[in-house]
């Protein structure tokens, strides 16, 4: 089970766009927005809950991360954030996959700058980058990760 976390997000468009993409590969089992203030909590989250009960999908509102975390009781937790913020590892694509396939994997991807705090990924069994270790922003990070693991899990 895949369960993809946005935390810590204040753009309307933003969550729209992290939306888009999660929903556009269909690999996501639970899509959940974690920490939403501003315009993202005042029009992104309506718009987001909108398109993802059309496209059949679930969407979980929280106020925190920790929350989540104790909610949804994922075996593991991932947090990806750029090398030069905090990643200590690249992902490990394959690993991953497979674990997807076998347990409840939560990934969270930080919404705006500096992106996840350091308090919340030290709840994470790993911070690691996607494959670039610069920053190149949460939206491209989600593509790459879910485009590597429809490959290895054979959904597109």
């Amino acid at each position: 089970m895949l369960i993809l976390v946005y935390n810590n997000v204040g753009s309307a468009g933003k969550v729209e766009s992290f939306v888009e993409v999660a929903l556009g590969f269909g690999i996501a089992d639970l899509i959940v927005i974690s920490r939403a203030y501003g315009a993202a909590a005042q029009s992104g989250i309506p718009a987001a809950s909108k398109r993802v009960f059309k496209e059949g999908g679930r969407l979980l509102v929280v106020s925190e991360l920790r929350e989540a975390i104790e909610l949804l009781n994922p075996e593991e937790v991932y947090v990806l954030e750029p090398k030069e913020r905090g990643g200590s590892e690249e992902l490990d694509y394959e690993e991953l996959a497979k674990k997807v396939k076998e347990r409840k994997i939560m990934i969270v991807i930080g919404g705006e700058s500096p992106g996840n705090p350091l308090r919340e990924q030290e709840m994470a069994k790993a911070v690691v980058w996607v494959g670039t270790e610069r920053n190149i922003g949460p939206q491209a990070s989600l593509g790459i990760l879910l485009y590597e693991l429809s490959r290895r899990i054979g959904k597109r």
